[in-house]
């Protein structure tokens, strides 16, 4: 009997997309299970990162912008590895064509400048700043687990030791002291008159010795270590810092210092260790470090603006306003700094869509995935139950004359993207051409024949891969439905960027580079300084040189000499005012000709120098270069300002059944636009969707088991939760889960209770039916409070069956009943049958951050269930149905022990003051007999603010997700618990 394959709708092709689809291909057998169809706007996959090939130019390569892949990506190099190694394996490419392997696509690259303004004399002197970094024998994309935000710091307490090594005169250099450093520092000695060890060092040895598990801190290891950053840095202020800063080197080892000193206070302080960066991320980096005594003149130097134009931190497009959470900046830069493999950076040997989105559109073809060009998704609409995505509006832009558009033309060998549609194989295409049709634009919503994909139909699953500028016109609906969807928009903004690129004549060294460089810089400068430069003047910040590209563009002879790339973010405002050519053409006369001295004539950037065939007057030189703009939908950045980390929903936390999102918008661990970013996304998104362990490496700051998570929402006011000694003796524990209450058939339940016990009247669900409450969840912490912590059972699964409202025969009260519970320990199982008689039984469980399978032993399926989050996480209190909650989860429970007798428990969910959201909850009873409830399935929506039927109690309250601390009476207080409820009811 053949399974019927799960159609999943691919909307969008930049990297989260591409990646989604490429982590589901990679799965044994996935031909068996989906049927995988992508749509995109336009001729080209790409998104951000798509590129073209200009075919009436050379075959020139023309970006969105500057696209380099940093060392640290090391989810990308090993997807990207894959696909290259399956172009060989499959034949779709020899590793001798051009890019044939991952090694000739990309090239390392072990520094970078800063463009540093120093007034000298009234005077404002460009001072480029490289700094060099030690390349590594480890491989992109090997594997591996990231550092911790106390081995971080630990590292950068070295980096700062070597440093001042540089700094102080006549430094005890001890044999653990003298460690290589990561980096290359050419500074010079600068002779201070210090003679004995810095307190930097004495810190740096000092954080050494202690644990390595943050959590393993004492409150007086931290209190020390946080003493000692407040020595050091008062040390460096007066002793250092006054120190003559006249010097290129001098002034920018200070910056380093003072900048690093301030991260070790500032991270003490806000607990970063235990809690990760996003705990500090609702402050902006700037002020963060000013607060905690940087120097105004670190904070605002290149050195840290350069931190800023890496990732167009700056919301609106302006300057001026530099705005990129704390959290997210630091994690980004100790990625960048400390965690690269092979190189710092890489750059691509050809266009980003040549070198990525080639491939992977090659193999993926291959494979069977399906692509559906110039079909373009307007509108995501949502059931009657605003559960599922339902049908999604889609418009064909243009129509493919014959059979499937053919997307890629050849460049020298090299499959490529070309820079247009290419007009042939389109109906009509000589008139569109002629019309000049931009189906990549979306300063509205696409045009084209509409047409509707409906769930069940055409699609089950969706992956939304589009970019968040494009949710605006897209999603309308669940924004409308979901107040997470509603924060997202409104809290995660994003920015315009523009770009330029100059094809020349001469050389960077030729036009003076190389001097000016090694003016300000010492030791020997390379003569291929292979330059990315950052902090420059607006409106292009950023130079790149380009050069190496040239081999793999396709010129007439005599070709250029050199290519270079500039970008920045672009003025909201910008768009209606100058034409952007000649904002750039105003720009190089003015700065451009600063970092190419040699390049001026007249006073002015010589624009003759500038490389364009067929052309004859400067001013078609020029003209003749490319100039972008990105204004809309896709093509905008999204940015991380303070306070947004909280409100990016997650790959697999969309709030809606069939729905799963791919994008450096989501949160993803970096939360931040990047390859590498949208690349985890994606990897998420396909993880989630097929239940399959696919490893994604640095997903978070903390691993899983360093220490408790949530910690906010896990803890508890209660005397209860108080270490021991100090606790009486009962079960103590905390746990994050999915609580759902359903309306049972009541005879298929009665079936399931012992004799002696029947079915408590109740007015709560529909005749004929009977409240079940179904708790799946990860237990944590669990012991008995007279035990220490480090005694208790590890953390594991759970999850539970109540029957509610049951009574026993000779006992007055209301019980719930549980008739399985489902665990992945055996302690806590033993201990849950011998001591308080619970029907627990091992099993094969798993939790996700939208569903929970439960599985026997052997591994047969017993229930399943699908949880999608639509609310955020507040008090449990929160709730006018909290009364209900109450009332259905805190029942006392009633069992039958080992010697035949009703025991009774009472566990304690510290409902006051637990938190929760609303969730949809969708439940599959795979074998009834195992799970003691009717096979099929069953659905319940979720938690509300407002429940018109909440005084009246006369309606289940609904599901939710829940973070909590519980406590569980001693088993030798069931007496006592049962004349407490007998009394109780008697009320």
């Amino acid at each position: 009997m053949s399974v019927k394959k799960k159609r999943i709708a691919v909307i969008g092709g930049g990297v989260g997309a591409i990646t989604a689809t490429y982590a589901i291909t990679m799965q044994p057998n996935w031909q068996d299970e989906y049927d995988i169809t992508l749509y995109q706007l336009g001729w080209r996959l790409g998104g951000k990162g798509a590129s073209g090939r200009n075919m009436k130019k050379g075959g020139r390569i023309e970006e969105h912008g500057l696209h380099i892949w940093a060392g640290f990506y090391e989810n990308g190099f090993r997807l990207m590895r894959d696909c290259y190694e399956q172009l060989n394996v499959t034949g779709l490419r020899s590793p001798d064509a051009p890019l044939g392997t991952l090694e000739k696509a990309f090239t390392g690259l072990n520094s970078f400048l800063l463009a540093e303004e120093i007034e000298t004399d009234g005077k404002k002197e460009l001072h480029p700043w490289r700094i060099e970094f030690f390349g590594n024998d480890d491989k992109p994309g090997s594997g591996g687990v990231l550092p911790t935000p106390y081995a971080y710091f630990q590292e950068v307490l070295k980096f700062i030791a070597s440093l001042l090594d540089n700094m102080l005169d006549e430094v005890d250099l001890t044999a653990d002291h003298a460690l290589p450093p990561r980096f290359h520092v050419p500074f010079k000695s600068l002779g201070l008159p210090i003679k004995k060890r810095s307190p930097v060092h004495h810190m740096r040895d000092y954080a050494a010795k202690l644990p390595q598990n943050a959590f393993d801190h004492t409150h007086s290891q931290l209190m020390t270590l946080g003493d000692m950053a407040r020595h050091t840095q008062i040390w460096f202020d007066e002793n250092v810092q006054k120190s003559d800063l006249k010097s290129d080197e001098s002034r920018r080892l200070h910056y380093l210092v003072s900048l690093s000193l301030a991260f070790f206070r500032g991270t003490i302080d806000n607990g970063v260790f235990r809690h990760g960066f996003d705990a500090i991320d609702d402050a902006e980096i700037s002020q963060w470090l000013l607060d905690y005594g940087a120097s105004k003149e670190a904070v605002y130097s290149a050195v840290f603006r350069g931190c800023y134009d890496y990732v167009f931190g700056y919301p609106a497009g302006v300057t001026d306003h530099r705005s990129v959470g704390a959290g997210t900046a630091i994690r980004g830069l100790l990625r960048l700094a400390f965690t690269y493999k092979g190189s710092l950076f890489f750059k691509m040997m050809a266009g980003m869509g040549d070198t990525i989105f080639g491939p992977y559109y090659q193999i993926l073809k291959h494979r069977g995935v399906k692509f559906k060009y110039f079909n373009a998704a307007t509108h995501l609409g949502l059931d009657e139950t605003k559960t599922y995505i339902d049908r999604i509006d889609m418009v064909e832009q243009a129509e493919v004359l014959e059979g499937e558009y053919d997307p890629l033309v050849p460049v020298k060998d090299l499959p490529c993207w070309p820079s247009e549609p290419i007009w042939e194989q389109l109906k009509d295409g000589e008139r569109l051409a002629h019309e000049g049709v931009d189906f990549e634009c979306e300063k509205e919503a696409p045009k084209g024949r509409a047409y509707t994909l409906r769930r069940g139909e055409d699609y089950d699953e969706v992956i939304l891969g589009a970019s968040l500028g494009s949710l605006p016109y897209m999603a309308q609906e669940l924004i409308d439905a979901s107040d997470r969807w509603r924060m997202m928009m409104e809290k995660v903004p994003t920015v315009a960027t523009h770009a330029a690129q100059f094809w020349m004549d001469r050389t960077a060294k030729e036009m003076g580079w190389n001097d000016l460089v090694a003016k300000h810089n010492v030791g020997e400068i390379p003569d291929d300084l292979r330059t990315v430069i950052t902090s420059f003047e607006e409106p292009l910040d950023t130079w790149a040189d380009m050069t190496d590209l040239i081999g793999r563009e396709d010129w007439d002879t005599p070709g250029p000499t050199s290519i270079a790339y500039f970008c920045s973010p672009a003025h909201d405002a910008g768009i209606d005012k100058a034409p952007f050519p000649d904002l750039v053409k105003d720009w190089a006369d003015n700065w451009l000709v600063q970092m190419w001295p040699d390049a001026v004539k007249d006073g002015k950037f010589d624009m003759s120098l500038l490389h364009a065939q067929g052309t004859n007057s400067d001013h078609e030189k020029f003209a003749y270069q490319y100039f972008r703009q990105n204004f809309y939908g896709s093509e905008r950045y999204v940015l991380s300002v303070p306070g947004s980390v909280q409100y990016r929903l997650p790959p697999d936390g969309a709030g809606f059944q069939n729905l799963f999102l791919a994008g450096d918008w989501t949160r993803c661990g970096i939360n931040a636009g990047c390859v590498e970013a949208a690349t985890i996304s994606g990897l998420g998104a396909a993880r989630a969707l097929t239940g399959a362990d696919i490893e994604i490496v640095g997903e978070g700051d903390i691993a899983p088991d360093a220490g408790p998570s949530d910690r906010a929402k896990l803890a508890s006011p209660y005397a209860q939760s108080a270490d021991w000694p100090l606790t009486p003796f009962f079960g103590v524990g905390k746990l994050d889960g999915f609580f759902s209450f359903h309306a049972v058939d009541s005879k298929e339940l009665e079936k399931c209770l012992p004799a002696g016990m029947t079915l408590h009247p109740q007015t709560i669900t529909p005749a004929g039916t009977h409240p079940v409450s179904i708790l799946a969840n990860q237990q944590m912490g669990v012991r008995p409070s007279i035990l220490p912590q480090l005694m208790g059972f590890k953390d594991y699964y759970e999850a539970i069956i109540a029957i509610n409202y049951v009574q026993v025969e000779g006992q007055e009260g209301a019980f719930a009943y549980l008739p399985n519970l489902y665990l992945n320990s055996r302690m806590p199982q033993l201990a849950g049958v011998w001591f308080y008689g619970y029907n627990k039984r091992l099993g094969k469980l798993s939790m996700a951050n939208d569903r929970y399978r439960v599985a026997n032993s052997d591994g047969t399926p017993v229930w399943s269930g699908q949880y999608a989050q639509r609310d955020f996480a507040r008090p449990l209190t929160d709730y006018e149905t909290f009364g209900a909650v109450h009332r259905l989860a805190d029942q006392v429970v009633v069992t039958k022990n080992k010697l035949g007798k009703w025991q009774y428990s009472n566990l304690d969910f510290g409902l006051g003051a637990a938190y929760g959201a609303g969730i949809h909850a969708e439940i599959d009873v795979h074998d009834a007999g195992l799970a003691n409830l009717p096979a099929g399935k069953i659905i319940a929506q979720p938690l509300k603010l407002e429940n018109p039927q909440a005084s009246k109690n006369l309606a289940l309250p609904g599901a939710f997700r829940i973070w909590s601390s519980w406590t569980l009476s001693n088993p030798f207080d069931s007496g006592r618990i049962a004349r407490l409820e007998a009394e109780k009811t008697r009320l």
